[in-house]
């Protein structure tokens, strides 16, 4: 048994609003917060992945299924607390971030992170999000692609991102989008260098996570490049 009891001050109010509701509910806001529980214990200590997509799995499966069996605007709900759920189990399963910050990514791991990505654009859809919401799930999506050694279809993906963040005004997010446009051609055989040392010199001299931005290029490249392609 524990040797203490975490102190009232260190408890997290959604755990202990997500333990005090009954044993047989699972409302959004039960599932939002099984959802932070999750990421803070994937993100904070051991990166169990296997673990981890396991479980993200399970929660998105139960709150889809709440959703096909509730009246619309509880299904709205549902799908809304799917869609962080679907973008963070489809970011923690690529690749692309480099072995130092996922560290082991099997095929299953690529496959069910694949499938998310697509889920994430779907639900989106469904609820109708605006295009700041709707532009992470095509990068996801595109950077899912170029795992798979989809150069092409990734390049679509990235594009939709990036008109997207036009559409939302956020001109960082678009020139982000061009950039990564400008990989899955360089992963396609093209010579994109010059237009992406471009993209990631104004990253930079945007200053704030620019410079993380613009590196993440280069780490996706070596860690992409070269490797074998797990069929889709």
């Amino acid at each position: 048994m524990p040797d203490q009891q975490p102190s009232e001050a260190a408890r997290n109010p959604a755990t202990d609003a997500l333990l005090a509701s009954p044993i047989e509910a699972a409302s959004p806001e039960a599932l939002r917060a099984a959802h932070t529980v999750l990421n803070r214990a994937f993100d904070g200590g051991k990166r169990d992945l296997d673990g981890y997509a396991h479980l993200m799995k399970l929660l998105i499966a139960h709150a889809l299924h709440r959703a096909a069996h509730a009246p619309e605007d509880d299904a709205q709900a549902y799908k809304l607390a799917a869609i962080p759920m679907s973008f963070n189990l489809a970011a923690n399963t690529w690749v692309g971030w480099g072995p130092g910050e996922v560290g082991a990514v099997a095929p299953v791991h690529e496959r069910l992170g694949l499938a998310a990505a697509r889920k994430n654009i779907e639900l989106a859809a469904e609820v109708g999000l605006g295009p700041e919401r709707r532009r992470n799930g095509y990068w996801i999506l595109g950077a899912h692609l170029l795992a798979a050694g989809d150069c092409a279809d990734a390049a679509t993906a990235f594009a939709t991102s990036r008109d997207l963040a036009g559409q939302a005004g956020d001109e960082a997010a678009k020139g982000m989008a061009q950039g990564w446009m400008h990989v899955a051609r360089t992963l396609a055989g093209h010579d994109e260098t010059a237009q992406l040392e471009g993209v990631k010199a104004a990253l930079r001299q945007r200053g704030g996570d620019g410079a993380f931005y613009a590196d993440q290029y280069d780490t996706a490249l070596t860690a992409l490049r070269d490797r074998p392609r797990d069929p889709r």
